[in-house]
Parts: structure tokens; C-alpha cells; sequence
């Protein structure tokens, strides 16, 4: 696999900015999720699905909640056709993508035959709002669940997701990134650059960093408490080098109640260096769209 354009594709689909061009900082190496990988056989693994885009060669991570039903962020598969999307079933996506073995292909991945976007996630308008992205969709994918695999159960009550609360977030993203000051004029088309998230600027272009995101491809989990929450959405404080990155986007937030998981975000967006704030679509809040809309699917 061409893991160059891989990451590529996962800085854009991640949404990792708040801004277009943030402010930069001096650090050269951020460790990112600063979590570890999730164990093949444990109850998380059980539950997440890799999302494979193979038009873009891109990846997202989802969480699966009905036997043939994937929750998701909507930027995750917007304007794709759902047969260009693969489900991967297992921790390591790189090695099951290019598994030469047809009987392993065959049992831990799974086509899309449909998906459906919330009516309110409108790329051309989102990223000038704040809040309220609407961020989350639905895939419905062909076959039986492949063995070890079980929905995940949802919170029901999102009244516990207070601030300070720590919560447990994982995903298949980018685990490291290393950044170098640079000159901007010496870089060769600069906005194509800053398009693919290769380079990054400040508003007035003065101080720029070479950006290197790498590590994606391994379902890892990690920690970090909750800095605020809003109806649609739930911030999540991952200053310290704990939270999520490009490749994560659309994947499961938990919160544990009574020593059990619950499922209750869904990852949609962070500061462009994915080391400051994380943003999560508070899926109970859409429990109803869920509900409804999973019938409706092909």
C-alpha cells in the first residue's frame, strides 16, 4: 500500500483543524494518542471496525452497533460511492488490506451496500461553524459478522458526560507527528501543501512547520476527560499527549458506567497538530436519526 497517500487522505478526511491555518508551535515530536495497542481478542477490539476508502486510499474507524450496521462520522464517506468502501474486521488494517490468503480477505472484510449522512452535515458551510457539525452517518455492509464480533452497546442517558470526566477514545490513526521549521518560499506550491496538510502555517504565512504524521493502520486506545459539552457535540482536552488523530476520525469515544462500556461519541475533528482539543459528535443525541434511519437502508 501506498502509505504516503494513505496518510495524506487521513489528514484531510479528519478534519483535523480548527482552523484552516492555526497557530504554529515549537514542538518537534508529539506523541500522539500516547495510548497502546488494543489486544486482537478483548472486548474493545470486538466492537471496531476500520473503514477503507479505496478511492482515496484513505481510512476512518467506526463502531459497530447492530449486526450490519456501522456508526461513523459523515465526512468519513461523504460524496464516496458505497462501493468504494471496505470494512476491515481486525486490530492490524495494513495486514489483513494486503492479506495475499482469499479465505482471511474473505472473512474479516465486508462490502458496503449503503450509507446514510445526517441531513444537517453540509461540508461546504461546516467548517465556518463552531459547533453543531452533524457529523455522523450509518453503513450498512453485506454478510455475517466474522467470528469474535459483537455490536456495542450505546449510552442511553448522555446526563453523566460532565466536564473532568475521563472517557476512553480509539481509532486507527496516525500515532506520531513530527514537525521542522521551514522556510515557506522555499517550499514548491506551498497551498498544495497546505491543502494536504504536509505543511502548516500560521494566518500570515511567516512560520510554517513540515508536517510528518505516521503510525496509522493499528487500533490503539487512550484516555483523556472531557473539557466541555454541548448537545450535538463533546470536547475532549488531549493537551497532554492523549487523544485522537487523522485515521481516527468517525471511531468510538466510551464512557464507563458501573464498569461497563458505553458508546457515546463518535470522533469527528481536532486542532491541526492533533495535541490540543478533540471534538466528538455525541451520538445519543442522535439516537433517534439512528434509530430511524436503520430500517431505511438497503
Amino acid at each position: 500500500m501506498n502509505r504516503y497517500l494513505l496518510v495524506l487522505a487521513t489528514i484531510v478526511l479528519a478534519s483535523c483543524g480548527l482552523s484552516s491555518r492555526p497557530q504554529i508551535s515549537a514542538k518537534d515530536s508529539t506523541g500522539i494518542m500516547g495510548g497502546t495497542n488494543v489486544a486482537e481478542n478483548s472486548a474493545m477490539a470486538s466492537g471496531i471496525v476500520g473503514i477503507y476508502d479505496l478511492e482515496n486510499n484513505a481510512i476512518c474507524t467506526g463502531s459497530l452497533i447492530a449486526d450490519n450496521y456501522v456508526l461513523t462520522a459523515a465526512h468519513c464517506v461523504w460524496g464516496i460511492k458505497p462501493g468504494k468502501i471496505r470494512l476491515i474486521f481486525g486490530v492490524d488494517m495494513d495486514n489483513l488490506m494486503n492479506a495475499r490468503e482469499q479465505d482471511i480477505v474473505q472473512t474479516y472484510t465486508r462490502g458496503v451496500s449503503d450509507y446514510k449522512v445526517h441531513s444537517s452535515y453540509i461540508p461546504d458551510t461546516q467548517e465556518d461553524k463552531e459547533t453543531d457539525w452533524g457529523d455522523i452517518a450509518l453503513i450498512k455492509f453485506r454478510g455475517t459478522l466474522p467470528p469474535g464480533y459483537k455490536p456495542v452497546e450505546m449510552l442511553q442517558d448522555d446526563s453523566i458526560l460532565k466536564r473532568g470526566l475521563t472517557v476512553t477514545v480509539a481509532g486507527y490513526g496516525v500515532s506520531e507527528v513530527e514537525t521542522e521549521p521551514i522556510d515557506p518560499r522555499k517550499v514548491k506550491n506551498l497551498e498544495e501543501a497546505l491543502e494536504y496538510g504536509e505543511v502548516m502555517c500560521d494566518d500570515d504565512l511567516k512560520n510554517c512547520l513540515k508536517v510528518d504524521m505516521s503510525g496509522d493502520g493499528l487500533l490503539r486506545e487512550t484516555k483523556a476527560p472531557i473539557a466541555g459539552v454541548q448537545e450535538t457535540e463533546v470536547r475532549l482536552d488531549e493537551s497532554k499527549g492523549h487523544g485522537t488523530c487523522a485515521g481516527d476520525s468517525g471511531g468510538p469515544a466510551y464512557v464507563e458506567q458501573n464498569g461497563k462500556m458505553y458508546l457515546f461519541g463518535v470522533t469527528s475533528r481536532g486542532s491541526a497538530l492533533c495535541d490540543n482539543t478533540g471534538v466528538y459528535t455525541n451520538a445519543v443525541y442522535y439516537k433517534d436519526w439512528i434509530t430511524k434511519t436503520m430500517p431505511k437502508m438497503r
